[in-house]
């Protein structure tokens, strides 16, 4: 460790803060080399990795697991332990070069998704709009004063690993009645309800499906999830929808601050009854757009290739698997 230390600090020009040594070199070459008393604690502890700049601390990181330092199994053992720790706040140690027929790796930036944090999160809409207001506009604080039995709200707050279904059990569990059935369950139930076409229902079901049989926690599929909110019917509006997209659906929320919609496309989205609606069309590419530019992530299906049961099965746990394999979701 001493040897790739002084390639990032001027080991030689820094003092020492042990009075027998003039220098930080000579103070490491006696406690590491020569009497090997400095475990790696204190030698970091030395050098103060702690208080250097951010760059120093990543050319640091990147040539713990450099191959002239650390190869094969020893190399991946600490690539994924040191991930471990470095997703959490949005970076990942990447292989971006060979050594001698090992990878090199690089410390980078992963993509952030939408800026800010979830504050309300309301969802599995089975009837009319519900009306809101806001009861504390300093704080953004919003209350559903009508039609609020129609929707759920998670109040509690979504961490940077993002919403997983057993934190979404843990929620309704602790104010839902069960009357003995099992959280899990009576949560699906109700979230189901809010599904309104065969290819939304097949869809979920069949990634509750996948997720079941891998018996992990896996992030949660919310239905119906409100993403703008108008006051205002289209009929109040004369048919004006000031607001597109006012729901989706269904939303997912990753680690990172990603955020992923889905939406499952009827004829309804591109059609006026059994004509072509090149305006339908172009409302809901811009609100696509729009979304992409806030840092969303779309994906659509069409809804003919989730009406079959088994199809839909097939093709949901493919996209899934992917999608999990691209974010790094395990």
């Amino acid at each position: 460790m001493t040897e790739f230390l002084a390639r990032l600090w001027p080991l030689d020009l820094l003092p020492s803060t042990d009075f027998r040594f003039d220098t930080l070199f000579r103070d490491i070459l006696q406690h590491t080399s020569l009497n090997d008393d400095y475990n790696d604690e204190d030698l970091l502890d030395r050098v103060r990795v702690l208080e250097c700049s951010d760059e120093q601390f990543a050319r640091f990181v990147e040539l713990l697991v450099h191959p002239l330092v650390r190869r094969e199994q020893e190399q991946e053992g600490y690539v994924g332990f040191i991930n471990g720790y470095l997703l959490r706040d949005g970076f990942e140690l990447l292989a971006v070069d060979e050594f001698s027929g090992y990878p090199v790796y690089a410390l980078q930036s992963i993509a952030s998704g939408v800026d800010g944090h979830p504050k309300n999160l309301i969802f599995a809409s089975t009837g009319p709009k519900p009306e809101i207001v806001i009861s504390d506009a300093i704080n953004n604080t919003i209350e559903i004063i009508r039609h609020a039995g129609h929707v759920l709200v998670y109040d509690r707050p979504i961490q940077t690993e993002g919403l997983t279904w057993s934190q979404l059990v843990d929620w309704w569990e602790a104010f839902a009645v069960l009357n003995g059935e099992p959280a899990d369950r009576a949560l699906y139930k109700r979230l189901y309800q809010s599904l309104a076409t065969p290819p939304e229902q097949n869809f979920f079901h069949a990634y509750y499906s996948y997720l079941k049989t891998l018996k992990r926690s896996l992030p949660a599929l919310l239905p119906q999830v409100y993403l703008h909110y108008d006051p205002f019917t289209a009929r109040q509006l004369g048919g004006m929808r000031r607001l597109l997209r006012q729901r989706m659906d269904f939303l997912m929320l990753l680690p990172h601050r990603i955020r992923i919609v889905f939406e499952i496309d009827g004829k309804h989205h591109f059609a006026e009854g059994e004509l072509a609606s090149p305006t339908r069309y172009a409302a809901m590419v811009r609100a696509d757009r729009e979304l992409r530019l806030r840092g969303y992530e779309v994906f659509r299906f069409g809804a003919t290739e989730l009406l079959d049961k088994h199809v839909a099965q097939s093709v949901t746990k493919e996209f899934f698997q992917q999608l999990f394999d691209r974010h790094k979701i395990h």
